[in-house]
């Protein structure tokens, strides 16, 4: 349940409404960072990955006869194989299609991933990349490697999810390693199991989370702190299913002596009102990136 006195000795606020009132008038619109849009170095890197393929694969620049010209470049270097499907934005190795519909739903299923290949694999690799149209758009590009650079780009986007974590996390680990500088007697840990702090430290875990693994946790005074950290931009279902697993994990460490502390931000709080007023009501303390800075979580700690 929510520490209401330590809500009320800290921000004079005594009910769960006040400080679900607090939290969403001080809620981060955005967590976009300018390093948030593209980890640059990460999309060069892949690029420079396949620099000696991608300049075999520029011999293809105005090709008379297209396919001909890739089966047998393919044949007599192979390894250009595997960057083919990396040009399609896809970094499986192995590739299934829908090849037919009528008369029966027949699939085709291309391996990119091997080191020979028999002839007729050959040619079944060269019709894909023929049918995908990046064969004639290869014939016709001015730079092979700008243009994988290009598709690293986008499939780095896919990794935004998890830079806007990253950013309320790195607030947290900076607050958690202040405090630790300024107490030698405190231990932190992040990103373990349960069952780790139980065997470093002899500090009693519930069997049920165990295996578990957290984000952070902190040694102060012998008694351990749980910290959990997210962020919502968005609207949707999970956040609900992590207030209701967050609950349970808040009540049997509560059980076992522990505190339990959910930092969470984001605009899309405004629309889940009452998944954030649930969570607030259940878990002993919930807050966010303005009440971080306030020093709220180094206080939780200490009490």
């Amino acid at each position: 349940m929510a520490d209401l006195e330590f809500y009320r000795q800290h921000l004079n606020l005594s009910s769960v409404e006040e400080i679900c009132k607090a939290l969403s008038d001080t809620l981060i619109e955005t967590n976009r960072t300018y390093d948030f849009f593209v980890n640059w170095s990460k999309a060069a890197h892949n690029r420079d990955t396949f620099k000696y393929e991608v300049a075999l694969l520029k011999s293809l620049r105005n090709a008379t006869s297209p396919t001909d010209d890739l089966r047998k470049l393919i044949t007599r270097y192979p390894e250009v194989i595997k960057v083919i499907p990396i040009l399609l934005a896809c970094r499986d190795g192995i590739v299934k299609v829908l090849n037919l519909i009528e008369p029966d739903i027949k699939y085709k299923t291309f391996n990119f991933s091997k080191t020979s290949y028999t002839a007729t694999e050959i040619d079944d690799i060269a019709e894909f990349t023929e049918k995908t149209g990046l064969l004639a758009t290869l014939c016709q590009m001015e730079s092979a490697t700008d243009y994988l650079l290009g598709v690293e780009v986008g499939l780095d986007t896919n990794a935004r999810k998890n830079r806007s974590g990253l950013f309320l996390e790195k607030m947290v680990r900076e607050v958690i390693t202040g405090l630790v500088a300024r107490h030698s007697d405190i231990k932190w840990v992040e990103q373990k199991s349960y069952k780790y702090i139980q065997t470093e430290f002899g500090i009693s875990v519930p069997p049920s989370l165990r295996d578990r693994k957290f984000d952070y946790v902190v040694i102060a005074k012998g008694k351990a702190t749980n910290i959990e950290v997210n962020f919502y931009g968005g609207t949707g279902s999970k956040p609900s299913e992590v207030v209701s697993s967050y609950i349970n994990r808040s009540e049997v460490l509560s059980s076992a002596g522990w505190k339990f502390v959910w930092v969470t931000d984001g605009d899309g709080w405004k629309s889940m009102q009452n998944p954030l007023r649930v969570g607030v009501e259940y878990i002993n303390y919930v807050i966010n990136a303005y009440l971080l800075r306030k020093g709220l979580l180094e206080k939780i700690i200490l009490d």
